[in-house]
């Protein structure tokens, strides 16, 4: 398009006086023909001048249809800025859901961690009372070989006093007689005992299983 044609006035006619604006608004090939905005021509360019067989409408047309067109743009402004602050609403409302659900999570997760902090605690008490019940009848064990120990050796006292006394009769005949009398129990006394090495419980399969268990959620945290 050209742009818009202006209706001229017979040259030489009267008409109103132009204001210093007017005349900067006149066809640059025919000077005496006003002109509209942008590339407007007068009534004559469409026809002999420059703009010969562009398509022309009459300026009042042309700014009509440019009000329009600045009307729709307006709408189209108004819409995305519309669009714009939603957005900022919708950016803000999840903002705020996602502060609630980390507050939500938080919450949940020190729950849970209590859960297995009081599981822990209660399965470490178990596993000591485990240990503690093991090593007592143990010890209870140990008591009582020490115990068989202990009268062992006070038999041994007893049989080595009896035998030093009889080596001191001077009566052989009386040494002899004792001597039978004690002799099944000193030959029974002759051989040595088993020696006594007991293993204390290192309690190494339950440290495996709990250093297991640890490593375990190592690798799952």
């Amino acid at each position: 398009m050209a742009g818009a044609a202006e209706p001229s006035r017979t040259p030489g006619g009267p008409g109103p006086p132009e204001s210093g604006a007017a005349c900067g608004w006149r066809c640059p090939e025919h000077s005496d023909r006003p002109r509209a905005c942008r590339r407007c021509a007068c009534a004559l360019c469409p026809v002999l001048g420059s703009h010969r067989g562009h398509p022309v409408r009459l300026a009042l047309e042309e700014a009509a249809h440019v009000q329009k067109l600045i009307q729709e743009c307006l709408k189209q402004l108004k819409t995305k800025k519309q669009q714009q602050v939603g957005n900022i609403r919708q950016i803000e409302d999840a903002a705020e859901k996602l502060k609630a659900n980390a507050e939500s999570s938080k919450t949940w997760l020190a729950g849970k961690f209590t859960e297995l902090r009081l599981l822990l605690d209660e399965e470490e008490m178990l596993v000591k009372k485990f240990i503690d019940k093991n090593m007592q009848l143990t010890l209870q064990v140990y008591r009582e070989q020490i115990q068989s120990c202990g009268e062992q050796i006070d038999l041994l006292n007893s049989l080595s006093n009896r035998v030093w006394s009889i080596s001191q009769e001077p009566n052989p005949v009386q040494l002899l007689q004792e001597f039978t009398a004690t002799e099944q129990e000193m030959q029974q006394q002759m051989s040595l005992g088993d020696l006594c090495h007991p293993v204390p419980q290192s309690f190494e399969p339950i440290k495996s299983f709990f250093r297991g268990l640890k490593e375990a959620m190592q690798s799952i945290l």
